[in-house]
């Protein structure tokens, strides 16, 4: 609620003015503090951004979600390419576990799915008398050329496909009934043709067995079905040869050691089908681009880092006042700030120290090897901080990965028994870094600083202890938040006290004016007195 004072009545003061002077001093105290919670808000921010970057690194090359670049799993290290002689006949994708060299193929038959027809539902030869997906059941009962639709009492017709029991309504439209069947648990498509006044159940997979029904509903339409139940044509599975052993499997795409099969083309029992020359290789060049690229990104991530902590450190440039941003422009205060937000994380201890741990991992052997046997090496330029480089443009790596393709992926995705967690005891961890390769070492240490799990002591990541991230608890209970709350509780203290002493100045100016006024009066007394006496 703001206070309306009226001053300066009697002595002409500007006593607004006098007093904004006068606390202008006592608000120095809490503007420092103010600067000082918006220094450590700018410092909050700038770490969630390093913090940001290293997760997506993190979960670029070290998640299970990310298959194809996820550096602790052979998929990604170990790509395997496979050429077919007939790939309109057979393609073939094969895993890090496929053996490599060349093999051959022959397709006896394809596998095709059951399907059941019933061929002119209605009676009429003309389009015009034919059934419509919008006619409800009870509209089409009057065409159908094997009789009604038998309903019950309710109205409605039960019928059982595949064993799945379902009922439907006289009100139903034809488009409902076949949505109602192909969205069931019977595995089968249901759809009508206008034009060539068809009805098709077809099954959703391929591979031996027969479609069944039951239910006068399907007689109706015109399904004659075996003693069994059974309509149309039997499905049948796939039929091939690998290497002259013969095989067979339900669907046209399977996976046989490591390597995944896809029959392109019909091919039905006694038809001559070629014999296809499979050749299976480590793919080098995307085992390659994987690498490189993880080089690239680590280069960056390292570059960003230190460029934080080397970053100049402005000390007269402290966050703006209130009262300082009015007397500047947009601009102005743009490039003010520029410099006080930088070098917020100079020399930062926590970022320096896992710089540290990162490049002392890169320098370190498993089994005996180390990258540079790799044709990777740690840049020899002091100003790159640890940045690695591809010797020879990349062709040591290159002749590295076509040599000896699992000599790589083992270095890298090498795995240990124990796995991470944060509440592994000291030995546990020696263990797990022994027995691991370069990627889950990398890994556990970008995860000690970002994990969001706790450890024993009930602590997470080091640097989100510091300043948190969204979407974890941290986000509100960090270093940073408890510090700013500290300061929160002191401003509120400061601008406590100097309202106190902003009120303490107005009583003061307010009793000088109820003084003067007292003694203008006495004067005028004494003046008119005097002046009568004269008289």
């Amino acid at each position: 609620m703001s206070v309306i004072r009226i001053t300066g009545m009697v002595s002409g003061l500007d006593t607004d003015q006098i007093v904004r002077d006068l606390m202008r001093v006592e608000r120095m105290k809490v503007d420092k503090l103010y600067q000082q919670r918006q220094t450590l808000q700018w410092q909050k921010e700038a770490y969630r951004e390093v913090i940001n970057k290293i997760r997506v690194f993190r979960d670029t090359y070290f998640d299970v979600l990310n298959p194809k670049t996820n550096l602790t799993s052979t998929t990604a290290l170990k790509q395997m390419t496979v050429t077919s002689s007939h790939p309109e006949i057979v393609t073939v994708t094969a895993g890090p576990d496929a053996v490599q060299g060349t093999s051959t193929f022959r397709v006896i038959q394809s596998a095709t799915a059951a399907k059941a027809q019933a061929a002119a539902v209605t009676a009429g030869s003309e389009t015009g008398s034919r059934l419509s997906l919008a006619d409800t059941l009870e509209a089409i009962s009057g065409k159908l050329t094997a009789g009604p639709i038998v309903f019950d009492e309710n109205g409605e017709v039960t019928v059982t496909i595949n064993g799945t029991e379902l009922t439907f309504s006289k009100d139903d439209t034809l488009r409902n009934v076949l949505a109602k069947i192909t969205n069931s648990g019977a595995g089968v498509l249901a759809s009508y043709s206008e034009f060539s006044d068809t009805l098709t159940l077809t099954a959703r997979t391929t591979g031996e067995g027969r479609i069944t029904i039951s239910g006068q509903f399907w007689e109706a339409f015109g399904f004659a079905p075996d003693a069994e139940g059974a309509v149309g044509e039997s499905g049948r599975n796939a039929e091939f040869e690998i290497d002259g052993f013969r095989g067979s499997r339900p669907e046209n795409t399977f996976t046989i050691d490591g390597k995944t099969y896809t029959i392109n083309k019909e091919v039905n029992p006694g038809d001559e089908s070629p014999v296809v020359t499979l050749n299976t290789a480590v793919d080098t060049e995307a085992v390659y681009n994987v690498i490189v690229s993880f080089v690239n990104d680590y280069n960056k991530l390292i570059e960003y880092i230190n460029g934080k902590l080397n970053e100049e450190y402005f000390r007269d440039f402290q966050p703006l006042t209130d009262e300082q941003k009015e007397a500047m422009t947009e601009k102005e205060i743009e490039l003010w700030e520029e410099k006080a937000k930088s070098g917020l994380l100079r020399r930062d201890s926590s970022l320096t120290k896992m710089l540290q741990d990162l490049r002392q991992v890169l320098y370190s052997a498993v089994d005996g090897l180390n990258l540079t046997q790799f044709g990777i090496e740690t840049s020899r330029n002091w100003r790159d901080h640890g940045k690695l480089v591809l010797r020879n443009n990349g062709a040591d790596l290159k002749a590295a990965i076509a040599a000896n393709p699992d000599k790589v992926a083992d270095f890298f995705t090498k795995r240990s028994s124990i796995s991470y967690s944060a509440t592994i005891t000291a030995e546990e961890r020696a263990q797990r870094y022994a027995e691991s390769g370069l990627a889950s070492r990398i890994s556990d240490i970008l995860n000690d600083y970002i994990r969001t799990t706790r450890d024993s002591s009930g602590r997470k990541g080091i640097l989100l202890e510091k300043a948190g991230i969204e979407g974890d608890v941290t986000e509100f209970q960090n270093s940073f938040d408890k510090r700013i709350a500290e300061l929160n509780k002191q401003i509120a203290r400061m601008n406590e006290m100097l309202l106190n002493k902003e009120n303490e100045y107005y009583r003061q100016f307010a009793l000088l004016e109820t003084a003067l006024q007292s003694l203008y009066a006495q004067s005028s007394w004494l003046a008119g007195m005097l002046q009568s006496q004269s008289y």
